[in-house]
């Protein structure tokens, strides 16, 4: 996949690797993939990719033990919490690329079901008081049964119960 200078919405510093810097693009669609050097003196290229910024650099520490994560200056500031739920899903479901994952940002949480990266459905929720509560539900029917498994596994890592608006 070639990516120009018109795909990129955002180019943003991720960390290091092999004495470089990777660098995480989010283009226009959305699409984020992180772009660094795998040996000391190669090219840049494509590390990881994913429909979430913080999947994507999830996937760069469980695939590269070399990668540093960059350090942030504010003292208020956490990563996000990436999880992966992918245990939940089918043996066919695995093994045509689909994984679950929950992004947890302060108290803000979000579950992606993805097809080889690309975001095909999810919930939006969040933790409040006492219950991780989810606010909008979006995916194929065939995801439900593992989504359920996610999201109480996620409620229970989290101390909390679990709530679903209508």
């Amino acid at each position: 996949m070639q990516i120009t200078p018109n795909d990129i919405a955002s180019i943003e510093e991720a960390g290091s690797m092999n004495g470089s810097t990777v660098k995480i693009i989010k283009t226009i669609g959305g699409f984020h993939v992180a772009v660094g050097k795998r040996k000391k003196n190669s090219q840049d290229e494509a590390l990881a990719a994913g429909s979430h910024p913080a999947i994507v650099k999830y996937n760069l520490e469980k695939q590269y033990s070399e990668y540093q994560p960059d350090m942030k200056k504010s003292e208020g500031y956490t990563e996000p919490i990436v999880e992966k739920h992918s245990h939940y899903l089918s043996n066919d479901l695995r093994k045509s690329g689909h994984d679950i994952f929950s992004i947890q940002n302060g108290n803000m949480v979000e579950f992606q079901i993805t097809k080889y990266n690309a975001k095909v459905g999810g919930a939006v929720g969040s933790i409040d008081q006492d219950h991780l509560v989810l606010d909008h539900l979006n995916m194929p029917k065939e995801f439900v049964q593992a989504m359920s498994g996610a999201t109480l596994e996620k409620a229970v890592s989290c101390q909390v119960g679990l709530k679903i608006k209508k």
